[in-house]
């Protein structure tokens, strides 16, 4: 709920986010709520139908025509994912009775025949695979975050893919689904390093800022899908570390945008100008996304390494994490100073104005409201991030880890963040070479078609139901 009201006072400056858009951002926070409090697996997928109503009218609030395809192709994704969902409702009260998580925990499930167990929890875990957006399930999220309001971008990122696996963990756990851990792994591995590599493509600001938030839930799902105490703790601790500092990079990101006329990586330079704490907030943001102490994603990362060190799955995140330093030292390009006597505003015509007096125009100014909210999202990242260690050793008794945290501030750990980033810089000035763009610009204009997307939906269904199968023997 923080970073919902931090987003709604993002929005104040804004005439065009009114009243109406308010409701709809309060209704869209109270059915995540919702989603995360109740007990009953009906309701939860009430629940999932008022976010995707939000959702749908949030992103497509400024009616361009990007914003409006993507609002449609969320909602037809969405409701193709929930019918999944409503598939496994109705196997789980046709055989059980109930639908309480609460009594299934209890071991209602026992009785179950393992065909039908499978199937239901496969399309449960399908169902809500789509809100999460984990490979193979992610194809709506680059649109949808990329042309949303930049707010709701901040909102969808931040809290709503984090609320639909907070949902999948009930769910697995209520059922006992224990052989669907390793699926996890892999496919959160997978999804933090084939997410990197289109992040890595893309010139569109935002749209590299969206395929990060498919793989920085690989991060999560992998270290979830562990197993174990502190691969539960390091999955919850990288769940709130990202809520914050990704919504921290999708609201400066925004501003930088508006401030620059343009989304283009290349072409938006300058972007901080008369506008320190926009720099700071790009800075601290880029900083926690890669791992770098002493910001919150630093600890995080490094609990996610802990726990998953030894895992086959280890490189793949290794691997993602230099991707994801080379990503955000591209971004951060938009810092560098704008070539002489240029100085792009918001309708992408030059201020010569302002580069007469020295001074930055009167548009270009950072709103109050919006000030307010980077420099609260500032202090989380940065505030959560010097006591992260301690967070993380009250979470691990929480959830019943081991009494000792592993030391995040260790030398070998600063070691492996040195090398991380080292590497990292060598790949981005790879990626942004000549030869690097051209490839980018060939990844980037890959895209599935529907038939594709489809498929996926029906191959991620058997996947999860035959795992088990195969499990149990």
């Amino acid at each position: 709920m923080v970073i919902t009201a931090i987003v709604a006072v993002a929005s104040l400056p804004h005439r065009r986010f009114d009243a109406t858009y308010q409701f709809f951002l309060l209704m869209t926070a109270a059915g995540m709520q919702s989603v995360v409090v109740t007990t009953d697996l009906f309701t939860m997928f009430v629940s999932f139908e008022i976010v995707a109503i939000g959702v749908y009218v949030l992103i497509a609030w400024e009616r361009t025509a990007q914003g409006l395809l993507a609002s449609l192709k969320y909602l037809f994704l969405s409701s193709v994912g929930i019918l999944f969902f409503l598939l496994g409702v109705f196997l789980v009260y046709r055989d059980l009775g109930t639908l309480s998580l609460l009594t299934i925990t209890r071991g209602a499930s026992a009785s179950w025949t393992p065909r039908v167990a499978a199937s239901a929890v496969a399309a449960l875990c399908v169902g809500i695979g789509v809100r999460t957006a984990f490979v193979p399930f992610h194809t709506w999220l680059p649109e949808a975050h990329a042309w949303a309001p930049h707010p709701v971008s901040a909102l969808l990122s931040g809290v709503l893919i984090k609320i639909s696996f907070l949902a999948m963990v009930r769910i697995v756990v209520a059922f006992r689904a224990v052989a669907l851990q390793p699926l996890f792994v892999w496919l959160g591995a997978i999804t933090a390093l084939v997410a990197v590599v289109w992040a890595l493509a893309q010139h569109d600001a935002k749209r590299l800022l969206a395929f990060h938030s498919i793989s920085q839930m690989g991060f999560i799902l992998a270290a979830w899908g562990a197993a174990d105490a502190l691969a539960a703790t390091a999955a919850y601790g990288h769940a709130v570390s990202h809520a914050l500092f990704k919504a921290l990079l999708f609201l400066v990101v925004g501003i930088a945008i508006e401030r620059s006329g343009s989304r283009d990586v290349f072409r938006m330079r300058g972007v901080a100008r008369g506008a320190p704490l926009l720099a700071v907030g790009l800075v601290v943001g880029a900083a926690a996304i890669s791992g770098i102490p002493p910001m919150n994603g630093f600890v995080s990362k490094r609990l996610v390494s802990a726990a998953m060190y030894g895992s086959p799955a280890y490189l793949l995140l290794r691997i993602a994490a230099v991707g994801t330093v080379a990503s955000f030292l591209k971004l951060s390009r938009v810092l560098l100073p704008a070539p002489r006597g240029e100085y792009a505003v918001a309708d992408g015509r030059n201020a010569a104005d302002g580069r007469q007096s020295g001074g930055v125009p009167t548009g270009m100014r950072l709103p109050v409201a919006e000030g307010a909210a980077v420099a609260v999202l500032l202090i989380l990242v940065v505030g959560t991030g010097v006591v992260g260690p301690q967070l993380a050793g009250g979470a691990a008794r929480l959830v019943g880890a081991p009494a000792e945290i592993p030391d995040v501030y260790r030398p070998s750990g600063l070691v492996d963040t040195v090398l991380t980033v080292g590497l990292g810089a060598i790949l981005a000035a790879l990626v942004l070479s000549p030869p690097g763009r051209r490839i980018g610009e060939r990844i980037s204009a890959v895209a599935p078609q529907l038939g594709t997307v489809l498929v996926f939906f029906v191959g991620g269904l058997v996947l999860f139901a035959l795992v088990p199968l195969l499990a149990a023997g």
